[in-house]
């Protein structure tokens, strides 16, 4: 058997994505979903409610007449952000260990992925395009490939590394070389073993490789613009983000000048300590 082939039955091993957040993304794809379709899928959920009502009813909303239902929730604090607490929450199973072969410390790939889930939602203000759920999912999922590569990765790190220094590489062209495959494609397989709705599974797919992806879709590219930004704040950086080739181009395809970079980054700093409180994941 191949690494590769070795790599993609590892896929097998990961815990299945919640069945009723699977349930959400495949609504989310439909424009004529509404909060209350979504809500009839969450309240049957006996672990999302408890997780939505802990969060609703702490220190950090101070609301004066405690929420009791999902559906209590979307009214009192709306449906976006009902939508952040419950993938935010729901992720942080995969991705709140430590990954050795990225060398990032337990939390820091989970805060990486919050990072460019809230650069998604900033970034798409900024050029006046409608708030789009699936894009924050997208961005908070993009690195789902590192959980089951980051074993592999260890493995072989000072021959990727050695590529990297020699070779003039990123860090994921490569792990690409090395293992035959690199995070962002296994991230796609994962999402396809999911079921998840194809524009997540191309945004994944293409996430550091934005100009390879099909004709139509600039979700790549925000993904890829997330990513560059949350790195050079240093959050979730590892290994790779000291070897990341960032392409000027799309940071001009969305009219970012450092003055707005820099009001981007001082902004996603200040909400990753709302996040951070919200969840209570200090």
């Amino acid at each position: 058997m191949s690494l590769v082939d070795t790599i993609l039955q590892s896929v097998t091993q990961l815990p299945p994505f919640p069945a009723v957040l699977q349930r959400i993304l495949q609504l989310l794809k439909d424009p004529k979903t509404s909060a209350q379709d979504i809500v009839e899928v969450l309240q049957y959920d006996q672990a999302i409610t408890a997780n939505v009502l802990m969060v609703c009813n702490s220190a950090y909303f101070g609301l004066r007449r405690p929420v009791s239902s999902i559906r209590d929730a979307v009214v009192r604090i709306g449906f976006n952000q009902l939508l952040e607490i419950i993938l935010g929450r729901g992720s942080a199973y995969l991705f709140h260990r430590a990954y050795q072969g990225y060398d990032l410390e337990a939390g820091e790939l989970w805060r990486h992925s919050v990072a460019c889930a809230l650069l998604s939602q900033d970034l798409a203000a900024r050029s006046n395009k409608e708030e789009n759920p699936l894009q924050f999912t997208t961005a908070l999922l993009h690195d789902i490939g590192k959980v089951i590569l980051s074993e592999f990765v260890k493995d072989h790190f000072q021959e990727i590394k050695e590529l990297v220094r020699e070779g003039n590489l990123s860090f994921n062209e490569a792990e690409k070389r090395v293992l035959g495959i690199d995070h962002a494609e296994l991230g796609a397989k994962i999402c396809e073993q999911w079921k998840f709705p194809p524009d997540i599974t191309e945004g994944i797919h293409y996430h550091h490789t934005p100009l390879s992806a099909p004709a139509g879709s600039d979700l790549p590219s925000l993904l890829y613009l997330c990513d560059l930004i949350a790195l050079m704040t240093g959050i979730g950086g590892g290994a790779d983000g000291l070897s990341y080739h960032a392409d000027q181009g799309i940071v001009k395809q969305y009219g970012l000048k450092e003055k707005d970079l820099e009001q981007i980054i001082n902004h996603l700093q200040d909400r990753m300590y709302e996040v951070e409180a919200l969840l209570n994941m200090k």
